[in-house]
């Protein structure tokens, strides 16, 4: 068990964390480990977060076999993770959005760090937490709704809006659910696929 001090603000120097070690499958290169430096030191523009939650997207696993390595290296050990719900802690001295205890949710980008004790991450990077949504249901919106976000309002030409006629394949999934949400938010005509055993759920978006 690693020794760990506590900071005058209260956060400990070390923290449990998932440590990456290589690009493989998780069993071999996937560890717990309770030594992990607390990502402390903030440059002016970012937060420290408590993690309460943290998803795992498909993104997360192709990043840790090697399957992405030609997007991102790492320098190993890693902390892998990209999701996340939780507390603000600290903050840099050019923040403005967020205060200390403020309860946040974010995508903290490929570098990672999610699956951890505690989180960094550039305020940008983050949202403030609805109060309808539990920490685990905010962890698990960034990623999937952002994929949905980006594909129908920034690489499409036009963008989706009033009249657009939109067919979504894989209505049930993360990313189907967002996008038919976010499509019908502005006006678009939805039509979706999905298994059977999905209509109730579809039919309580208005499908």
């Amino acid at each position: 068990m690693a020794e760990s001090s506590t900071t005058s603000n209260g956060i400990p120097s070390v923290m449990k964390a998932a440590q990456q070690s290589n690009y493989g499958e998780v069993r071999d290169v996937l560890t717990l480990r309770d030594d992990v430096p607390v990502p402390e030191t903030l440059s002016s523009e970012q937060i420290l977060v408590r993690v309460n939650a943290a998803s795992i997207n498909p993104v997360d696993w192709k990043l840790l076999n090697g399957n992405l390595s030609i997007l991102s290296r790492y320098t190993f050990p890693h902390t892998p993770g990209h999701d996340v719900a939780g507390v603000v802690v600290s903050i840099g001295s050019a923040v403005t959005r967020f205060q200390v205890g403020d309860k946040v949710y974010g995508n903290v980008g490929i570098t990672g760090g999610s699956y951890a004790e505690y989180v960094r991450g550039n305020e940008s990077m983050f949202a403030l937490k609805p109060k309808n949504l539990s920490m685990e249901e905010a962890a698990a919106v960034p990623g999937a709704c952002e994929t949905s976000y980006q594909v129908l309002f920034n690489k499409v030409s036009p963008p989706v809006g009033v009249g657009t006629k939109l067919l979504i394949c894989g209505g049930a999934t993360a990313t189907g659910l967002f996008a038919i949400q976010l499509a019908k938010s502005v006006g678009a005509q939805v039509t979706v696929t999905c298994s059977q055993r999905n209509f109730s759920l579809l039919e309580k978006l208005g499908l």
